[in-house]
């Protein structure tokens, strides 16, 4: 298809352009750019450039007032409490051991009040080891320790929300940022528990328990965003409880074409039933938005639709989100779960003529997991489980397509408790109706010295399942094949977690990976340019990182949090063709945050960043954040981007310079 000399395709949830485009490079058909390199500083108004440490300059000073204050607090938190830190995350048997045994980050209820975020993606971006290339608030691409963004399993209370057609849609979730407890984030290797997909990590998001009271929050600030949210909750010393939460947001868009509105509604409740409990949720999604550039250069309009509802019930005196066998004194729990989830994308390749190109897509994702855990011999703790799903798609461009898929899982862990070491084996077998089966074995281990000093290891093996759109997507310009493989990966990481003191914690980990069967965008070396791009297993990667971060609860009541990761990568492509965009991480990451408390009532905080990807000029940014609590009242001050550093975002135009937000909240019975 042609439009004015461009051969234009449409992949993924929207376009994408072939051929060349000047100074502005080329995209793929996952809607990556290549070739697109914004000179740092550009359009940067000089007062707040990078020339000389100005952005340093203003950290110090701002530090030094701290220092000065006339009330001085510290905060009530422990850094890294890893021996008693509980994740949902990462194991079935119990939630103590995947932050003894694997390199795991939890953004708390706390922390997340602490950063000057308004969703949930700009929040994982301060996180080490993940990567969020966001086109704009209502749309990002999660990626873990460089994985491609279709090798992160994202979660929300543990039920699996991934989209079978795109990973694109991964973070469509109905979870208003307010209603989030914690983020658990498990780095590497996880399909011997999660199945295809789980390369690079895991993301689970654990939504607030049901509580007394009620939360109000309205928000403004640049490009005409405004934000409103209110949540309420009721709940019994029996375990009875309901909650929920509403959010709306709309924005003018930081450039022309990236506006939004966006409405999330979540619910959560249950209570006892019998000797077991019963949880149950539901939530919606709506978002619309301008998706100018997103996947070729034509403005462009995008909406999307997300609903989801799960049911679980623990049997034999077993609690939500935290498993936990050892410290109840049963010798078998049991739950039982099913979940659905509808997604529905129109993208509309240009917003003023809708009747031009468009493309609808609506998948369902529906099943249900059995799981047991119980005391075995020999001081082994073990949980058994299996689940069973299908995914259905209907498309005006990929087809009618449904697939069934199932898992059986096994974990076993000794140790921990009283004994300074932990060992954990898992092992799964999974069967894909497209791709038949494929077994992922796990192992980590951990051992803790008496000086507070922890080494731990991990191993394991990952797969992925082509999406939807990789095997039949089809155009002039692109060629889904139906005959790809899944991609396989070996990974292994090494690390220590130390306390030398009850105000310094440091963590460390080096990690590697060996993928074999990478999909990409490809065609044979010297081949026409007319010649579409075919999805084929193109590559080769062996990726080495290392990731690190450190807490320190310093004098005059400041907090430092300093983070930091380096990825180096090899890749080789298959002889005889060229491949379009698969490698493009973050090689290297660092964060520093400094924060104060004041008198109890106030804090003050800022965040710096910096970022680097192969081939493009490092990238800064600085935050601030104020907060002040009066009685039921509370106050945010957010200032993004202060110094106004220009850098491309995934779409190869700007990201978003200076912006300042204000919001107010009200809270009652809590």
């Amino acid at each position: 298809m042609n439009w004015g000399g461009r051969t234009v395709a449409t992949g993924g949830s929207g376009a994408v352009e072939e051929g060349g485009w000047g100074v502005g490079g080329r995209r793929g058909a996952s809607g990556r750019r290549q070739g697109y390199r914004l000179r740092r500083g550009c359009g940067k108004d000089p007062r707040f450039g990078w020339g000389g440490p100005r952005a340093f300059a203003l950290l110090g000073a701002l530090a030094w007032s701290w220092v000065g204050a006339a009330q001085e607090g510290r905060a009530q938190e422990r850094p890294f409490p890893m021996d008693t830190l509980r994740v949902a995350v990462g194991s079935r048997v119990d939630g103590r051991m995947p932050a003894l045994t694997r390199s795991v980050r939890v953004l708390d209820r706390a922390e997340l009040e602490r950063l000057p975020v308004r969703t949930l993606a700009e929040a994982l971006a301060w996180a080490v080891g993940v990567d969020i290339q966001a086109r704009s608030p209502a749309q990002a691409d999660l990626s873990l320790r460089g994985s491609s963004f279709e090798q992160v399993v994202v979660l929300v209370n543990g039920v699996r929300v991934s989209d079978p057609q795109t990973g694109h849609h991964d973070l469509n979730l109905t979870v208003p940022l307010d209603r989030i407890e914690r983020v658990e984030i498990l780095r590497g290797a996880a399909s011997a528990l999660y199945g295809a997909d789980a390369v690079g990590g895991v993301v689970n998001v654990v939504t607030r328990q049901a509580e007394a009271g009620w939360h109000g929050r309205v928000e403004g600030g640049s490009w005409g965003t405004v934000r409103g949210s209110v949540g309420a909750g009721w709940g019994d010393p029996h375990g009875r409880g309901v909650g929920g939460g509403a959010e709306w947001s709309r924005s003018d868009g930081h450039r022309p074409g990236t506006d939004y509105e966006m409405v999330l509604l979540h619910g959560k409740g249950g209570g006892q039933v019998g000797r077991g409990s019963l949880r149950g949720e539901v939530g919606l999604a709506r978002r619309d938005f301008g998706a100018q550039d997103f996947y070729a250069r034509y403005p462009s309009f995008e909406r999307t639709r997300t609903y989801t509802a799960a049911l679980r019930w623990f049997g034999g005196g077993g609690t939500e989100g935290v498993r936990s066998p050892s410290g109840d004194g049963r010798a078998f729990l049991l739950e039982l779960g099913t979940s659905v989830r509808r997604h529905e994308d129109e993208f509309i390749l240009v917003r003023t003529q809708p009747s031009l190109y468009r493309n609808r897509h609506t998948s369902h994702v529906l099943g249900g997991d059995l799981l047991a855990r119980f005391r075995g011999p020999m001081g082994w703790r073990m949980a058994l489980g299996g689940e069973a799903f299908g995914d259905l798609l209907e498309s005006n461009r990929l087809g009618n397509r449904q697939e069934l898929r199932g898992g059986l899982y096994a974990e076993m862990v000794r140790g921990g408790g009283g004994t300074p070491w932990v060992v954990t084996l898992g092992a799964r077998q999974d069967w894909h109706e497209g791709f038949g089966g494929a077994f992922s074995p796990a192992l980590s281990a951990s051992y803790t010295f008496a000086a507070g000093v922890r080494l731990r290891g991990a191993a394991g093996r990952s797969f992925r399942v082509p999406t939807f759109t990789e095997r039949y997507y089809r155009d002039p310009a692109n060629v889904g094949r139906e005959d790809l493989g899944t991609e396989r990966a070996w990974s292994g990481e090494v690390g220590a977690d130390l306390s030398p003191s009850g105000t310094l914690a440091l963590s460390v980990t080096a990690f590697t990976r060996k993928a074999e069967g990478l999909i990409d965008w490809a065609r044979p070396v010297g081949a026409p340019p007319t010649t579409p791009w075919e999805t084929r297993n193109v590559k080769e990667a062996t990726f080495l990182g290392l990731e690190g971060e450190a807490r320190w609860e310093g004098p005059a009541g400041l907090q430092w949090t300093v983070g930091g990761s380096a990825l180096s990568f090899q890749a080789d492509d298959l002889p005889g063709f060229v491949s379009k965009y698969v490698l493009r991480p973050l090689t290297e990451q660092w964060t520093v945050g400094v924060r104060r408390q004041v008198g109890g009532q106030a804090l003050v905080g800022l965040h710096l960043q910096q970022g680097r990807r192969k081939g493009e000029e490092p990238h800064r940014r600085l935050d601030f954040q104020t907060r002040f609590r009066l009685a039921s009242w509370v106050i945010h001050l957010d200032g993004t981007n202060l110094a106004d550093e220009r850098y491309p975002d995934v779409t190869g135009a700007p990201s978003p310079g200076r912006g300042f937000f204000l919001a107010v909240e009200r809270l009652v019975g809590r």
